[in-house]
């Protein structure tokens, strides 16, 4: 079970921290990440986590694998700040996946 509810206002800023650090690296030329998605829930030993599901528009090519595996140390201070200490799991997922109705959602992106 979840213990702390994290606010939807907690939410939202971790999705604004997550959007500021992509805009680091990326330009609106190269990505578009729209939407964000974060959600507070429980990984399968029951551990908190923030579910982040970053939907790009973009030539997935170009999505720096080497760049993007560090957000997560580039972000967790600034998440420790505003006393979210769930551990985040990011997802990239393309922005047609994503539209398509028949995308399936892994066992981790199902609610909590």
């Amino acid at each position: 079970m979840i213990g702390t509810k994290i606010s939807e206002q907690d939410l939202a800023t971790v999705a604004d921290i997550v959007a500021r650090d992509l805009a680091k690296r990326f330009s609106p030329e190269e990505f578009t990440f729209d939407p964000i998605i974060v959600k507070h829930a429980l990984d399968h030993d029951g551990d908190e986590i923030l579910r982040i599901q970053i939907i790009f528009d973009g030539d997935q090519d170009n999505l720096d694998p080497g760049w993007t595996v560090g957000i997560v140390g580039r972000i967790y201070p600034e998440l420790e700040a505003i006393t979210v200490t769930a551990y985040p799991i990011i997802s990239f997922i393309e922005k047609s996946e994503w539209e398509d109705p028949t995308y399936d959602i892994p066992w981790w992106e199902e609610e909590a």
